[in-house]
């Protein structure tokens, strides 16, 4: 459990306090609303000079809005994410990439939404979460009041699917992104009249390439090709959307008192116009880590734009300063912030911004650190200098004519990442078992995978498991189970119609069960909806049995699914493992 309140004065016992501003002076806190694009490069808005994209309301918000000419995130979402919401870089949370429990978020961080929980606003998150899906991880234990959406890093299907709300499931219809800003907007109805955190993380324009046809026909009508199409058609979608939160807070006469983010978790997924930045998504260059980021409070924040340099980790701190909440952190914030920068008190000043990739390789990840001026790359080939002034486009290594700002640059980037990577410590074992978690899944990216067996795509997330051949074929999880008990066992499946009668056994530490897929499933494909060949798995309809009930102890655990063998060639498909607490 977490404690943002000290027993002893937070200026003595140096805890994590997070402690309520309070005094006549002080004007009313602002509402927040914080909205995340996913894999939206710079170059996507026609604001930014992209003459094939249409984003009126953002291009209008931006007006209304300080817009930073420089702000930064990471090369890949979930270190974006767990660094927006801890102010701390992604490696001191756990957080080291994408998928397989790498993208799990520690949860003894203290995120923006506790903070600001404490200090009695309502919290609701409402789309892509990418941090964590096991109970500690999940929204509703890291802050979030309310919670809508999808935990892991990948949505193979954009219409009618089933989403986490809470610690339940609710069927969406329609386009997601729809869906997403339908709840986000029943949030800010429900609580308009006290202050409120709205987090609203859409999961596009990451593929697949999914979007309603009259935004897909508008851009394929002018030459573009299927992709750009694709993801132009998702961002003009995004942008009608955000409109509509704009325009409920107009409607409900929030607008004067609602800080408003906009952001993007890192650069475009494809090569398109990026202002002819070099990199993209999970490159540390200029074009992978630099996004849009707009802030407006009307009356506040006077519209314009700065020099200042801006961070993703400078988001918790900034909004706890322009909201006038007192913070001391258990953990010390690598965050700066930049509210009196914001408000005009303070003029835009020098700093270093650091960015890593983000693989599950820790040891092998390029890494960059740029100041006002210059941009250092190291990758496994070569430390490369550029002048980011004269040279945006980085289209010049300065080496040899700047060797001291070489060396001083890359002797800082080594320093920060051995700081990072030295002390870094995954959460990829599943903490479950907790005594009000009456079930848990477990999915098979986050097995070990043995003998035959592969997954249905290179991207884990959201894949099954097939292959399942031959005596032996097996996948284990590694957890730490919390209390003793005995757990009901269901299978998520597909197999063929004369196909079934496989025998598995299912074992824990103590204990263990046999049973057979005695009843086919034909899983299907869901209806083709994407305009380009997609590289995630395809999304099928899935089917559960109950295979029996196994004990499992407290303390470091194994569950292990292993195939005795198949009944006719290949057993089936299996997605995932239901364990639902009976005593």
């Amino acid at each position: 459990m977490k404690s943002l309140y000290p027993a002893l004065p937070y200026c003595i016992a140096g805890l994590a306090a997070i402690l309520p501003s309070c005094g006549s002076h002080e004007a009313a806190k602002p509402n927040i609303v914080i909205i995340l694009a996913d894999d939206m490069g710079w170059g996507d808005l026609a604001i930014n000079g992209n003459p094939h994209v249409r984003t009126p309301v953002i291009d209008g918000f931006s007006r209304q809005s300080l817009s930073f000419d420089r702000f930064y995130v990471c090369p890949l979402s979930a270190p974006t994410r767990s660094e927006l919401l801890t102010g701390r870089y992604f490696l001191r949370t756990g957080v080291s990439s994408v998928t397989q429990g790498y993208e799990n978020m520690r949860s003894d961080e203290v995120t923006l939404a506790e903070a600001l929980k404490q200090n009695g606003y309502a919290t609701g998150c409402f789309g892509k979460w990418h941090n964590g899906a096991y109970y500690l991880q999940h929204p509703n234990r890291q802050g979030f009041d309310e919670y809508v959406g999808f935990c892991m890093g990948h949505l193979g299907y954009y219409y009618d699917m089933e989403f986490v709300h809470n610690d339940t499931l609710v069927k969406s219809t329609g386009y997601t992104t729809d869906f997403f800003t339908d709840r986000a907007l029943g949030f800010i109805e429900d609580n308009r009249d006290r202050q409120f955190l709205c987090y609203v993380p859409y999961n596009v324009p990451h593929s697949p390439f999914q979007v309603p046809e009259e935004y897909f026909a508008r851009y394929i009508s002018t030459g573009l090709d299927s992709t750009l199409s694709s993801v132009y058609g998702m961002v003009e979608n995004m942008d009608h959307n955000i409109g509509r939160i704009l325009d409920k807070l107009d409607e409900l006469g929030l607008d004067d008192n609602t800080l408003v983010i906009f952001l993007s978790d890192n650069g475009p997924n494809t090569w398109r116009f990026n202002g002819r930045m070099k990199g993209k998504k999970g490159n540390v260059d200029e074009g992978g880590t630099r996004t849009p980021f707009y802030i407006r409070w009307p009356g506040k924040i006077a519209p314009g734009t700065t020099g200042q340099l801006g961070q993703d980790i400078d988001i918790l701190p900034t909004i706890l300063g322009l909201c006038n909440i007192k913070y001391v952190p258990e953990k010390p914030l690598d965050g700066i912030d930049l509210s009196k920068v914001i408000l005009g008190k303070e003029d835009p000043s020098d700093r270093y911004i650091y960015s890593r990739e983000a693989y599950q390789n820790i040891d092998k990840c390029s890494a960059s650190v740029r100041d006002m001026k210059y941009r250092l790359v190291r990758t496994s080939s070569d430390t490369v200098l550029y002048d980011m002034i004269s040279d945006p486009f980085q289209l010049n290594d300065l080496s040899a004519r700047e060797p001291e700002i070489k060396k001083s640059m890359a002797e800082l980037l080594g320093k920060w990442e051995y700081e990072l990577v030295s002390a870094y410590s995954p959460v990829t074992t599943i903490r479950a078992g907790f005594s009000d978690e009456k079930s848990f899944i477990l999915p098979v990216q986050d097995a070990v995978i043995s003998g035959n067996l592969r997954y249905s795509s290179i991207h884990p997330n959201q894949a099954y498991t097939e292959g399942w051949k031959e005596a032996g074929d097996s996948l284990y999880w590694n957890l730490a189970i919390e209390n003793a008990g005995l757990y009901n066992v269901e299978l998520q499946y597909g197999c063929q119609p004369g196909k079934q009668g496989s025998e598995f056994i299912l074992s824990s530490v103590t204990d263990s069960l046999i049973f057979r897929i005695d009843v086919p499933f034909e899983s299907v494909i869901l209806p083709e909806r994407d305009y380009v060949k997609r590289s995630e798995s395809v999304e099928r309809t899935w089917t559960w049995m109950k295979a029996g009930n196994l004990e499992i102890t407290p303390g470091k655990a194994q569950i292990m699914l292993k195939l005795i063998g198949p009944s006719s060639g290949e057993a089936g498909i299996i997605k995932a493992l239901k364990m639902t607490r009976i005593r």
